[in-house]
């Protein structure tokens, strides 16, 4: 009744007063919302189903023009989205219908561009617009295929549930570094697809982490030399008693300070011990004994008057490797990327040469005076820097769901290959340490004093850990599971491997590779 209603007044639709409609009262035809299938029992918005007569697949012939709007490849977005007069995009054609409240009903063409459904959007696809509009969906697909990365089919939240039927959506692969391939993602929706193809490419490879600098920081200053037996550092007439040693010098490092021991004092009855170089660590980077008696010697590390060498510093940690699933949100998959390493520690200072004994009448002119004074230690060298982490490898998806509610019936998921986790960043080796400064020389019968330690070097940096493969799911989901019905079709690809970690995986800090599955709850 209603279409020969339509078909008997169509032409005076606009200009028409007809009594009754759905208010009982005198009105245009413009505005019979029975008439025109424009109350809220036709609406497609926040309807599960569409209007009697307007699902192509349970109809003979073609939907009527007052079922929504009709989009072909070959039309124009200025044309008034009839089946005479299509529009040309698919995203006009869901405006259009949004504002409505109708269905959209689309070709079994080609379009090339990525699109969102609103809340209670219906999209009927596999229309043979050269034949008048009918349905030819169980063998020829409106394909949605954009050609760019990024999600091609987006359903977005909000009240109404939404159709999809005989659509095909192809992601192509991914090539910014990290990047998925995600065909359909539903963002908290109500979704129901039916006879539909969802087709993932492949996830790119992670980003390769940041390496620190090949070459080691500078070598760290030489120590202080210490000073001749009796020199007179003052400028007064005649030796001095007492004569100081060489000064510590200090390495600045990102990792802290590093400083080599001060040399011992020369005087004219003993000298005085050189300074332990810092960091402390146990047993090396001693300062050498000043001299006050037998055994006097400057042997490095010996007991008396010879200084410590510094110790080295120690190597930074390995960064820790990536593993994991992931994560989905309303902007798609996150993967997990390797860690940073961590600096290495300076190393320490060398001790501080032991001072000599001067004495009586050994200095021209039969003058007393001091004995000469030990050099300082070298700094220890700076640390190294570490490698960064590298990236997670992008996913391939063909359905994310995101907290929604989503039924497949007969449908076709397909998904590509994970992207490869990038390699950890290189490490920097530790910078060397200083020489120890030369002790001061002996006249008149006086020893020559002691040299300081050398400086330890630097630990090197810890590589950077790898980045987590990219995983393959035909359906991730966070939240509710997909309902399946009919003869849902569900094929994962391959995941990716794990990035190697930092400076050729030295520290066996490898990525996990990815995991693939037919269906995968993420967090």
């Amino acid at each position: 009744m209603r279409t020969l209603r339509r078909t008997l007044l169509g032409t005076i639709a606009a200009i028409a007063l007809v009594p009754g409609g759905c208010d009982g009262l005198w009105y245009h035809v413009e505005d019979d919302c029975e008439f025109m299938l424009t109350c809220e029992e036709y609406r497609g918005r926040g309807s599960e189903a569409a209007p009697s007569g307007c699902v192509p697949s349970e109809i003979e012939g073609a939907a009527e023009d007052t079922c929504g709007i009709f989009v072909a490849s070959s039309g124009n977005d200025d044309n008034a989205g009839t089946r005479a007069e299509p529009v040309a995009t698919l995203a006009e054609a869901l405006r259009r219908a949004e504002e409505q409240g109708r269905g959209v009903y689309a070709c079994a063409e080609t379009f090339t561009e990525a699109i969102e459904l609103p809340a209670g959007a219906k999209l009927f696809g596999g229309l043979d617009c050269a034949n008048g509009w009918t349905w030819i969906g169980e063998t020829a697909k409106t394909v949605v295929a954009p050609g760019e990365e990024g999600i091609v089919l987006t359903v977005l939240r909000g009240e109404g549930a939404v159709r999809i039927e005989d659509v095909s959506v192809r992601a192509t692969d991914a090539r910014a570094p990290g990047a998925s391939s995600i065909a359909v993602l539903v963002d908290g929706a109500t979704a129901e697809l039916a006879r539909c193809e969802l087709i993932a490419g492949n996830g790119a490879d992670g980003a390769e982490g940041e390496d620190a600098p090949s070459e080691a920081s500078a070598q760290a200053s030489p120590g202080n030399a210490g000073t001749n037996a009796c020199s007179d550092v003052d400028g007064t007439p005649g030796p001095d008693t007492t004569l100081s040693g060489g000064a510590q010098v200090v390495n600045e490092c990102s990792g802290g300070l590093s400083i080599g021991g001060g040399g011992g004092d020369g005087n004219v009855l003993n000298g005085t011990g050189g300074d332990i170089g810092t960091p402390v660590s146990a047993g090396n980077g001693s300062g050498g004994l000043g001299e006050s008696g037998d055994g006097w010697n400057c042997n490095v590390g010996g007991t008396n008057g010879g200084a410590g060498v510094g110790d080295n510093g120690a190597r930074g940690d390995a960064g820790v490797a990536a593993s994991g699933l992931g994560a989905l949100s309303s902007s798609g998959y996150t993967g997990v990327s390797g860690r940073a390493g961590e600096p290495g520690k300076p190393g320490q200072g060398g001790g501080g040469g032991g001072g000599a004994k001067g004495g009586a009448a050994i200095c021209p002119g039969a003058m007393p005076g001091a004995g000469a004074s030990g050099g300082s230690g070298g700094p220890g060298g700076c640390g190294g820097l570490p490698g960064q982490g590298g990236g997670a490898g992008g996913a391939s998806i063909a359905l994310a769901s995101v907290e929604g509610k989503v039924t497949l019936k007969d449908c076709v998921l397909k998904a590509g290959d994970g992207g490869k986790g990038g390699a950890g960043g290189d490490l920097q080796p530790g910078g060397s340490g200083g020489l120890g400064g030369a002790g001061g020389i002996g006249v008149g019968g006086s020893k020559h004093a002691c040299a300081g330690g050398h400086g330890g070097q630097g630990g090197n940096g810890g590589p950077g850990g790898g980045g987590l493969g990219g995983p393959s799911f035909a359906i991730a989901y966070r939240g509710e599971a997909v309902k399946q019905e009919g003869q849902t079709m569900l094929q994962p690809g391959t995941p990716g491997a794990g990035g190697p970690g930092g400076s050729n995986n030295v520290a066996a800090n490898a990525g996990v590779e990815g995991t693939a599955a037919a269906e995968q709850q993420l967090p």
